[in-house]
């Protein structure tokens, strides 16, 4: 029965990593004098807004809503509000990552006026991607576990199954082992900073 859930949770995870590479990221450019230069960070950033569409926006949300909302809304009509909101994010969550993407370059055409931008556009995304990974895992997964039948879970299982995340997965796909490797070696200096 889990498959399925331990593959969204790990998704979810996965993306926290990412999200706090990206708040570590512009929280030191805030630090340095004027706002930071661009340089490297560009190349992260956008690394990170890559990653962002091609993995959870473009695999898991429409594995969420075409095969885990169509069946919970089956089984569990109660939760078609639930249900609403969750798609309702992965839509503003597709425009916040537009907006974030506007200001990674609108900082590298000009860092000191690009700055403020930046800032507040990535701190933005990570707060609703938080708040809404956070919505999944205390409504949605529960209300699955309670009203999913065998046939669903095999369906679901063999869904998640595919497409595993390509940045952390096993089979970690050649255009993200760069990506990977620089998340990696800015991960450790994010969660150090959290601590």
């Amino acid at each position: 029965m889990t498959d399925a859930i331990d593959a969204i949770h790990q998704d979810h995870l996965n993306l926290d990593k990412v999200l706090a590479v990206l708040e570590s990221v512009v929280d030191d450019l805030d630090r340095s004098p004027g706002g930071g230069s661009p340089g490297a960070a560009v190349d992260l950033l956008t690394s990170v807004i890559y990653y962002i569409r091609v993995f959870p926006d473009r695999f898991h949300h429409p594995k969420e809503e075409e095969y885990l909302f169509k069946a919970l809304a089956r089984r569990c009509p109660e939760a078609a509000d639930v249900i609403a909101r969750l798609q309702a994010q992965h839509k503003e969550g597709e425009a916040l990552i537009d907006s974030l993407d506007r200001a990674v370059k609108d900082w590298e055409a000009d860092p000191l006026a690009g700055i403020a931008g930046l800032r507040e556009a990535a701190h933005a995304y990570v707060r609703f991607q938080r708040q809404h990974m956070g919505l999944e895992e205390r409504e949605i997964l529960p209300l699955a576990r309670k009203h999913l039948g065998d046939e669903d879970w095999r369906a679901l299982n063999r869904v998640f199954r595919q497409d595993s995340d390509p940045l952390f997965g096993e089979n970690l796909e050649t255009g993200f082992r760069a990506l990977f490797g620089r998340i990696s070696r800015a991960a450790p200096a994010a969660r150090a900073g959290k601590d």
